[in-house]
């Protein structure tokens, strides 16, 4: 039954300009929206027993469109939690800073059972400030919060949270990553129901009953309040700030990323990302749902230096048809790149025109993510080791996750001893990740891929909070040498501004230097296979487009892709006179011989052509040498 009002309170109709409860004077603003109301009230509960103390009854005639506004003095919100009853339910405010009830990752909670809190605290940032990157400086790293620390193997006190990613800075930092991006970290509610019979075939001690856990947190939540259960103190709030100002300390951007309902009020969407921009001091924001307001976002002044991605920008709602831009905001998630990337790296026909172009692509307007794995879908190991899902663990018979994966498990599914497919997997993990950081746009890294995580085929699992989705630390050979060709290629790519897409490439000698920014190359020099049945390209980069520090042009590179089953020779162009090509790193080769320190990059015996192993890529380096011959006359003519 509905309770009366226990205090007189002075309430009188609110201003409806900014929704949520905000302070004013001595009491506070509450600016509500909801449909079809027929009684409101706000219910205030005792912090401590979680008893409800008083319910004050909103008049409903305070009214404009959908908004109920209200000043309510003589009360301070601070001593108690509240939430509103909507036509007799209780519901949480959409706008709640903080959350009280999920602190217990996986416990049930009604929703008369979950408290909005009003947290008022000054935060020291001490100075802290967005990063501000540009596209090309970017190597992003995809993070679930949970996942990313919560095994023994992370050797981190504060597993699972905010803190434990702060403890794992020092590794982000070797392995090169300049952006991390979160993965849902808002109060969402983790428990999902089942509406069938449902028997676990996988050892999952949070799953009972008929119910199972939302462990990667996509859906409908209190966006603007950080999760509880992420956090190893009691305060979430500052935790996730002290999360955000370390890393940036550290030369690292935090990009978060939001899941709305389908056709979510846009101006709770647009408040949202403003509110975590303003207080959390986050980079950026990936958003996901239907009816998104991004040019609105995007043209926001407060906005224009925050990163946002999406799956597809229209670029023409927000800029003018030929605008260019220094610092490009707007960021899309090139899927694409993964499923012609995979399919290449298998050796699928149909692939090799589709390749060029998204490693190219480079719009003026926007930029790109590429990537050869993320949460949804196979793990980069688990993608040269599986072709079919293997997802029973699910519980929804195998049905669940996509039926198109583009992989191929070199011979055998699953685990194996074998050491020519162990090998050969290797050998491919090596490839895509070459593919990926060599490409023009923005390269993202799934956590854990480098070190060769595995969800054992399961590619989808959503609802899997155990080793399965957690990152596994531990170090073998095999990991060890994935996780070193990385670095090396991520150190290689930040050192060489021609290979990381500061400016898009023409395909055109606009310098009159005598080479083209990019060229492609086949069995014959300039003249490049792009029929259907190919799988090779070479592809030339001239550094004289690119300067390092702005003084000093960049070297020549020739990456050799070979992706069939057989040998191939691509053909090299002249270089200018006084340079020779000299070889990088090969992804054949075995460790230490895969990739060469600049000071070992050993001469090319034949300048003319390269020979690229089955299944391989090959990289070399344009640059001037010294030649015996005159420096042995320079001496001779000294002594005389």
């Amino acid at each position: 039954m509905k309770k009366e009002t226990k205090k007189q309170y002075h309430i009188k109709e609110g201003s409806y300009k900014e929704a949520g409860i905000t302070f004013f004077e001595n009491g506070y603003q509450i600016t509500f929206g909801a449909k079809d109301v027929k009684d409101l009230a706000l219910v205030l509960y005792d912090s401590k027993t979680l008893e409800i103390i008083d319910e004050i009854i909103l008049p409903i005639e305070y009214k404009k469109g959908n908004l109920y506004s209200y000043y309510i003095g003589g009360i301070d919100l601070k001593l108690y939690l509240y939430n509103f009853r909507v036509n007799g339910k209780i519901i949480q405010d959409p706008y709640a800073k903080s959350i009280i009830g999920r602190e217990v990752w996986g416990e049930k909670r009604s929703e008369e059972k979950i408290y909005c809190q009003i947290k008022e605290e000054e935060y020291q940032w001490e100075g802290d400030k967005s990063l501000k990157y540009f596209s090309h400086e970017l190597v992003m790293y995809k993070i679930h919060v949970r996942g990313f620390t919560k095994h023994k193997t992370s050797k981190v006190k504060k597993k699972g949270t905010y803190a434990g990613i702060v403890e794992k800075i020092p590794y982000l930092k070797e392995l090169g990553i300049t952006a991390i991006e979160l993965m849902p970290a808002y109060e969402f509610e983790e428990i999902i129901e089942r509406e069938y019979n449902y028997k676990p075939t996988y050892a999952v001690d949070e799953i009972k009953d008929q119910t199972l856990l939302n462990f990667w947190g996509y859906g409908k939540g209190n966006y603007f309040a950080p999760k509880n259960s992420y956090a190893a103190s009691k305060n979430p709030q500052n935790e996730f700030k002290d999360m955000v100002k370390e890393l940036h300390k550290h030369g690292i951007e935090v990009y978060m990323e939001f899941s709305f309902e389908p056709y979510e009020n846009q101006n709770l969407i647009i408040d949202c990302v403003k509110y975590w921009v303003e207080e959390y001091h986050i980079d950026g924001v990936h958003l996901y749902g239907e009816n998104l307001p991004i040019a609105v976002l995007a043209q926001q002044q407060l906005l224009s230096d925050i990163k946002i991605f999406q799956n597809y920008q229209d670029t023409k709602a927000v800029y003018s048809e030929g605008e260019n831009l220094e610092y490009r905001n707007l960021i899309e998630y090139n899927g694409g790149f993964q499923d012609c990337g995979r399919r290449l790296l298998k050796g699928d026909a149909y692939q090799i025109s589709d390749f060029v172009y998204r490693n190219r692509k480079n719009d003026e307007q926007q930029a790109v993510v590429n990537f050869m794995a993320n949460h949804n879908g196979y793990t980069l190991y688990d993608s040269v080791s599986y072709e079919r899902k293997h997802n029973e663990a699910n519980g929804e018979s195998g049905k669940d996750g996509s039926n198109f994966n583009y992989t191929w498990n070199c011979g055998v599914e699953g685990s194996t001893r074998k050491r020519m497919i162990m090998d050969l997997r290797k050998k491919q993990m090596k490839n895509a990740f070459t593919m990926v950081l060599l490409s023009q746009g923005i390269p993202l890294i799934m956590s854990g891929d480098e070190w060769c995580n595995t969800q054992k085929g399961n590619n989808n699992p959503y609802c899997q909070d155990n080793e399965l989705s957690w990152v596994i630390w531990q170090e073998n050979g095999f990991q060890k040498e994935i996780y070193e060709f990385v670095k090396k290629m991520i150190a290689f790519r930040k050192k060489h501004p021609i290979l990381s897409g500061a400016a898009k490439l023409r395909v055109m000698d606009y310098l009159a230097c005598g080479y083209p920014d990019v060229s492609y190359h086949g069995e014959k020099a300039w003249t490049p296979y792009f029929e259907n049945d190919s799988r090779y390209v070479g592809i030339m980069y001239c550094g004289n487009y690119a300067c390092i520090d702005k003084t000093v042009c960049d070297d020549f590179f020739y990456i050799a892709y070979n992706l069939h089953w057989e040998k191939h020779v691509l053909a090299l162009p002249n270089l200018p006179k006084g340079k020779k090509w000299f070889l990088v790193a090969d992804t054949s080769k075995k460790k230490e011989e895969d990739w060469l320190e600049e000071a070992q990059e050993s001469l090319l015996e034949e300048q003319r052509g390269v020979e690229v192993e089955p299944r391989s890529i090959v990289i070399l380096r344009g640059k001037a040498v010294k030649e015996k011959g005159k420096k042995k006359d320079k001496d001779k003519a000294k002594q005389r």
